[in-house]
């Protein structure tokens, strides 16, 4: 069994919560942390992890909540990178409500979209800069399965057919195959499913029905390869106790298959957050609960963590290498219509083995592609192995663009773009 190996951090910081909303703060190089259920009544606190320590950075911004989702967001700004916040519960309250953190403060910029729900998830697919949102549970039914993308500025249904109705279940943005990948969760009666999809921005597509055992309330990122961790058989609080698993091990998908790794780490658990920091390649774990009960509930409380893991994904063996990241982007802020222009890329760590691709693109001041026949670009670029950078191009920019702002982004096989501003004149 390949090697995947966690580390215990700190666990002072945030309190110990669970079904919470965890997702990577690209913009701060942060891991941002909110909400969740304590076993009492939710809280609406907002915490940062830089890797050392957690800081509590608002007290203020959505109402208290569990089983809310949040990912990186589809910014109308391209300059921008935000976090989206949808939805949750609070008692029997939930919520339809859509918010954005720019790392200072959260503000509210929709109230219409899906349908209140929690139980849902949220993945970024950064290839087409949209927020996909799958299921969850509503007030009507306990599982749907409806799907929606957000675009920095409207949701938009896109589908309602695919996987079948769910809630808890993991999601996650495959950058290499640019594909949102969905595994299990729970139906409507609370039995933890075990199939794998895969949306491509027009289609779910069934990939697999073997891997990990069924199960909800695991947590899912895309790291070197796609990792899940953890989860239950099952959400149904009237499944007897000695009938519920808690999962307590790592698997990875490659694409096509799952595999599972070695599984010394955190204790067995559901309803955990995990996200990955490509500034540093890690991903990162918070909290989640080894005892099964009703959201709110005292019983809860013997079972709730607050403890943060980390896994190195530079150190990871079967096939785990670590992916480094774009660290940055130059270019000159100023260029001229009918001439070129020299760019240079740098990664957060040399390339492994085969090298890594760069993925380019340019972009209006709104964040929308532009028109192709203006600019002459590689749309893609590979680093050799051992190489950091920088890695250099030209830009040609044809005669007739309209002078303005652009936004020239460069990613690594569709990972966290990173990008550079420079004006037309």
């Amino acid at each position: 069994m390949p090697s995947f190996l966690w580390t215990q951090k700190q666990d002072v910081g945030a309190s110990s919560r669970v079904s919470h909303g965890l997702t990577y703060d690209a913009e701060r190089n942060r891991v941002l942390l909110f909400g969740g259920d304590p076993g009492g009544p939710p809280l609406a606190d907002t915490w940062s992890w830089d890797g050392n320590l957690w800081t509590q950075v608002a007290d203020t911004g959505p109402s208290a909540r569990w089983g809310l989702a949040m990912s990186l967001a589809a910014a109308p700004d391209a300059s921008r990178k935000l976090v989206v916040l949808f939805g949750g519960a609070s008692g029997s309250n939930l919520f339809a409500d859509t918010w954005t953190w720019d790392g200072t403060e959260w503000t509210q910029i929709a109230d219409t979209g899906p349908t209140a729900r929690r139980a849902h998830a949220l993945a970024y697919d950064s290839a087409r800069n949209r927020v996909v949102l799958f299921g969850g549970s509503t007030a009507a039914n306990p599982a749907v399965g409806d799907t929606w993308e957000w675009d920095g500025t409207e949701w938009t249904q896109v589908q309602d057919v695919g996987p079948s109705a769910r809630r808890a279940h993991a999601m996650a943005f495959d950058p290499t195959a640019s594909r949102v990948v969905l595994f299990g969760g729970g139906n409507a009666n609370g039995a933890g499913l075990g199939d794998t999809w895969l949306w491509d921005g027009t289609d779910w597509t069934q990939a697999a029905d073997t891997g990990p055992d069924p199960r909800a309330q695991s947590a899912m990122v895309a790291a070197a390869t796609i990792v899940l961790f953890g989860g239950v058989n099952s959400i149904d609080p009237n499944l007897p106790t000695a009938n519920r698993i808690m999962y307590g091990d790592s698997w990875r998908w490659d694409g096509k298959d799952w595999t599972k790794v070695q599984d010394i780490g955190p204790s067995p658990r559901w309803g955990h957050g995990m996200a990955f920091r490509s500034d540093t390649n890690r991903i990162v774990l918070f909290g989640g609960s080894s005892v099964f009960g009703p959201p709110e509930d005292g019983s809860l409380q013997a079972g709730v963590m607050g403890d943060t893991w980390e896994h190195s994904e530079a150190a990871a063996g079967g096939g785990g290498g670590g992916i480094p990241q774009v660290q940055s982007v130059t270019c000159p802020p100023l260029v001229s219509a009918g001439g070129p222009f020299g760019v240079s890329v740098t990664l957060t760590a040399p390339a492994p083995a085969g090298g890594v691709n760069l993925v380019v693109s340019i972009a209006d001041n709104a964040g929308q592609p532009i028109d192709p026949t203006w600019f002459s670009f590689p749309v893609s670029l590979q680093v050799p192995a051992g190489s950091a950078g920088p890695a250099n191009f030209n830009v040609i920019c044809r005669a007739g663009v309209p002078p303005a702002d652009y936004f020239l982004g460069v990613a690594v096989s569709g990972g966290v773009q990173q990008t550079a501003r420079f004006r037309v004149q």
